[in-house]
């Protein structure tokens, strides 16, 4: 059987997806949660790793078990009566065996979420509190720039060889309250999204101009849009396959 989860958590309490030693993180937690139901060591494959901090409500993994005779929704209930509470099993599926959670993803959409209103000491680890006029048509200015298959290296810190990555959209949706920014495409880089995020910042306080972004794109080096806005406002919030 291979299953595919959908899962939800509280990115707050864990120092991302991917395990790592002495600290807590998502992937640990449930691959414990695994073992018990299943009684042997599994190894699952995420959608894509999440930092420390970010949180999620449609992240998606998948593993294989060797004659499973449990069905999704038995599982879906064995997780859930197993599971911490800040971390929530959404949606359990079987899936064909060459299935795979990162590499069969079509496009994945994340969004962060601005405050720019009055601080609220109980969201203050899920959003980023900016009390801020924001120019709203200068960040659709820039979005535009993004949106298209380039190479993002100066907006990532990640190692890899290939950086080029396709953005279908970026859409803002304005309450009296918040600015959720949402970020759709084929693939992300290590803190692509909060990069951007944060080049969008520097463009509403005049750090940095259109023609910035333009030349971040044009002369990709890692890193160089250096502003890596803080984690706990972003949500990974669904996977597309």
């Amino acid at each position: 059987m291979n299953y595919l989860v959908t899962v939800s958590y509280d990115g707050s309490n864990f120092h991302g997806w991917a395990k790592q030693l002495n600290v807590r993180t998502v992937q640990e937690e449930i691959e414990k949660i695994i073992k018990k139901i299943f009684d042997q060591n599994i190894t699952i494959q995420c959608s894509g790793r999440t930092d420390a901090y970010v949180h999620a409500i449609g992240q998606t993994f998948s593993f294989n078990v060797k004659k499973s005779k449990i069905n999704p929704k038995a599982l879906l209930l064995a997780l859930r009566s197993s599971g911490p509470t800040d971390i929530y099993f959404v949606n359990v599926k079987q899936v064909d065996g060459m299935f795979n959670a990162r590499f069969s993803a079509k496009n994945k959409t994340y969004q962060y979420v601005i405050n720019t209103s009055k601080y609220d000491l109980f969201k203050t680890n899920y959003e980023l509190y900016y009390p801020t006029k924001i120019n709203l048509t200068l960040l659709k200015k820039a979005s535009k720039l993004l949106v298209g298959e380039h190479d993002f290296k100066s907006f990532s810190t990640s190692e890899l060889d290939n950086t080029i990555r396709k953005i279908n959209y970026i859409k803002f949706k304005k309450t009296k309250t918040h600015l959720l920014v949402e970020v759709n495409g084929n693939g992300f880089l290590r803190n692509m999204v909060r990069m951007i995020i944060g080049s969008f910042i520097d463009l509403n306080e005049g750090k940095k101009t259109i023609l910035d972004i333009k030349n971040l794109l044009a002369n990709p080096q890692k890193g160089s849009a250096i502003n890596k806005i803080q984690a706990k406002g972003l949500y990974l919030i669904k996977v597309n396959y």
